[in-house]
């Protein structure tokens, strides 16, 4: 594997991760918040709400964490292909937004067709899973848009080490006098010896 292959490699696995948790906490979440509120026959205490409101949420967030890792590896991947060689501030977020809707509503239902179909079980009407495409349209469409304009937001921070720097035992903001010294004069390149 060489290092383009490396680090095209490296992008969709975060890609993928940072859909996947950005999925399993706003599925997870939104699960736990509806069992709350209707958490089913026999609980009626808060404790019980709460319980199983917790326990739903781990459960579901975890299933929809799954889904959405696969989901952003195909949507990195669509990315890959559409936008190689763009950069950031080329890149439209609506259409971006729209692009991880799309992926994410035809997605859904195909994985979890295929999810069921490798777990020995049958092909199941398209009815009950294309419900979900509700859902995972929304997520995707979200999940993209914070994507980008995550990436945007990095790619304006100062690479490198910060300037300044505490001087030992010196109050907040404080830079070092070499440090202090150094961002006040800027070197230049001069002839050799000087």
């Amino acid at each position: 594997m060489n290092d383009e292959q490396r680090r095209t490699a490296r992008a969709i696995l975060r890609t993928a991760v940072l859909w996947g948790g950005a999925w399993a906490v706003a599925g997870g979440g939104l699960i736990a918040l509806l069992t709350v509120f209707s958490p089913g026959p026999g609980v009626a205490s808060a404790a019980g709400r709460l319980g199983m409101a917790a326990l739903a949420g781990i459960g579901w967030g975890l299933r929809f964490g799954l889904a959405g890792f696969v989901i952003g590896s195909i949507f990195s991947s669509v990315i890959r292909l559409g936008y190689r060689g763009k950069r950031l501030a080329e890149i439209n977020p609506v259409r971006f937004a729209l692009l991880g809707a799309v992926v994410g509503g035809v997605g859904v239902p195909l994985y979890l067709q295929t999810m069921n179909v490798l777990s020995g079980g049958h092909p199941i009407a398209w009815g009950l899973v294309t419900d979900d495409a509700v859902w995972a349209t929304v997520f995707g469409a979200a999940v993209a848009a914070g994507s980008i304009l995550l990436a945007r937001r990095a790619d304006t921070l100062p690479a490198g080490p910060r300037q300044e720097e505490l001087a030992p035992g010196g109050p907040p903001g404080a830079a070092t006098p070499a440090v202090r010294s150094e961002a006040a004069v800027p070197r230049r390149p001069g002839p050799a010896g000087s």
